[in-house]
């Protein structure tokens, strides 16, 4: 039965499928930090495989499919934005600002406990975009010369940190407006933190798509510079 279960094409599409729709459920019964969907799935899938001893590349080669609604998805983030662009106007110094000191703090915090710690210089390189989108911040690693691997695993966390506990946080904070919550939370945490964001409001969505945006840029300008500062 699992040999003709692994062999299918769309098995680990299938999984993630059912074991999302079961997260979603679970939520909806008790909706806490640690039933966030998202959590709930990575979790399961990852039960799953190691319970029953199933190789990743054997669930990657059929959950790939997946992947090909990762573009359109984000892409749906620019929907928000275009809603609210008026609105998005009448801040934008107050995004670039705000942004810009994100990505520096971001940046800076890795790169500062890494050096803290006695890390090896390629653990600062690779984790120096953990708060930047997964194609982005491999991009940078790249350039940076770190482990592209270490970068995809730290963004991941990080996002389902950011979709886990980013409503609140904001209330922790005292984050009050859209604006706020929305750019605090898609300068931290990216696409999968940005979802949480556009179930907290259309608004708080447009300011945490745009962040992903200029987050993006930001740090593949600060993350050399600062990790020079530091060599």
């Amino acid at each position: 039965m699992m040999s003709f279960l692994l062999d299918s094409m769309y098995f680990g599409l299938v999984l993630t499928l059912l074991i999302y729709v079961a997260a979603v459920f679970v939520n909806k019964k008790w909706n806490y930090a640690v039933t966030t969907p998202l959590l709930l799935t990575c979790a399961g899938v990852i039960g799953f495989l190691v319970l029953f001893g199933i190789p990743y590349d054997a669930y990657e080669v059929s959950a790939r499919y997946l992947v090909y609604f990762l573009v359109p998805a984000t892409v749906c983030f620019a929907i928000p934005m275009y809603r609210q662009i008026k609105f998005l106007g009448k801040y934008k110094w107050v995004v670039l600002v705000s942004v810009f000191v994100g990505c520096a703090v971001s940046v800076l915090s890795v790169v500062t406990l890494c050096w803290a710690f006695g890390l090896i210089p390629v653990i600062a390189r690779s984790l120096a975009s953990v708060s930047v989108t997964t194609a982005i911040a491999v991009g940078i690693t790249k350039e940076l010369g770190g482990i592209i691997g270490l970068t995809v695993f730290a963004v991941i966390i990080t996002g389902i940190l950011g979709n886990a506990i980013g409503r609140q946080a904001c209330a922790i904070l005292g984050l009050k407006t859209a604006a706020a919550k929305g750019l605090a939370i898609g300068n931290s945490s990216h696409a999968m933190g940005t979802v949480k964001a556009l179930e907290m409001g259309e608004a708080e969505g447009a300011f945490a798509s745009i962040a992903i945006v200029i987050s993006g840029i930001m740090t593949a300008a600060l993350a050399p510079l600062i990790l020079y500062l530091f060599s």
